[in-house]
């Protein structure tokens, strides 16, 4: 199947939102009767931090009194998890609306703005238009090398990069090293955990050497690729990773974070040593597995 098939083989989803139920439930009969998989918030269980459970590829905000609603709940939508950037987000209310309050919709965030009377073909034309940018947009990122979160690479962005700092290291008989580092997991990460990743990931880099590589695994994990480092000197950078919590903070003020784990892998010429590029990387979260297994230890070498 083709790569850029997979946009289309589901539904998108769409979330309805407002106070009034009525027009609420309009608007999904009309989304839900053209194909989209609708789900609606109102009234008392309009609570936008629901969205992340189910992240929509459009959102339609039933506004009224529209010129209020838009300039608290269209921030507030931005701010929620599950909202990216490229999530669209519609404006629909049952009254009238002069050029001008459009406008001001728009410039608080909104993509497009359905006023009395509704204009029920233009609602479906422009949300196939909407949700078809917004899936692509997500494919797109799938397929792609960076983790959207912290900006580092993602599993396979870090793949590429160990072949290619390999295949350096290889031809300039140079040494490698694979460190890979966990933050102690926590049973419920809560709504800062992303906020908490961004600043560990912010962390790393400045406490690094500009030529490190640095990927995410997973919701607590990174890892860094080192060219030009052997053993000794994979040590020392897991130790001043591991340390960062207690020496440093993004904000310069009470940010505390938590404990950081790390398991680190050598090799001081890959020509001479018998593994694959990824081996390195594997042995690294090995070793890494072998320190979770004894809470005391901080730091773990596959050697």
């Amino acid at each position: 199947m083709p790569e850029s098939a997979t946009a289309t083989q589901r539904r998108p989803h769409v979330a309805v939102l407002g106070q009034h139920e009525w027009l609420v439930r309009s608007l999904e009969s009309i989304l839900a009767s053209h194909g989209f998989d609708t789900r609606t918030l109102t009234g008392s269980d309009l609570a936008p931090d629901r969205l992340a459970l189910t992240p929509p590829d459009l959102v339609v905000l039933e506004a009224d009194p529209p010129d209020v609603v838009w300039k608290t709940a269209l921030a507030s939508l931005r701010e929620t998890p599950g909202i990216l950037k490229s999530t669209p987000i519609l404006v629909a209310t049952a009254e009238p609306l002069t050029r001008e309050k459009k406008v001001e919709a728009i410039r608080a965030g909104a993509w497009d703005v359905f006023s009395h009377p509704l204009d029920a073909e233009m609602l479906v034309l422009k949300a196939k238009l909407f949700t078809t940018a917004k899936m692509d947009a997500d494919d797109a990122r799938d397929r792609g090398l960076v983790d959207p979160e912290t900006d580092l690479y993602n599993v396979r962005g870090v793949l590429r990069r160990i072949y290619e700092e390999a295949s350096e290291a290889t031809r300039h008989r140079r040494p490698l090293a694979c460190l890979v580092t966990a933050v102690e997991r926590s049973e419920d990460p809560g709504e800062g955990h992303g906020e908490q990743m961004r600043e560990i990931a912010q962390l790393l880099r400045r406490t690094s050497r500009s030529s490190d590589i640095f990927g995410r695994l997973g919701p607590n994990e990174f890892v860094v690729i080192a060219p030009g480092t052997d053993t000794a000197g994979a040590r020392r950078l897991a130790q001043r990773l591991t340390g960062i919590p207690n020496s440093e903070s993004t904000k310069g003020q009470d940010t505390i974070l938590p404990p950081l784990q790390a398991g680190f892998a050598a090799v001081g010429d890959l020509t001479t040593a018998d593994i694959e590029p990824v081996d390195l990387f594997v042995r690294a979260v090995a070793a890494l597995r072998a320190a979770q297994a004894r809470p005391e230890a901080r730091i773990h070498s596959w050697d």
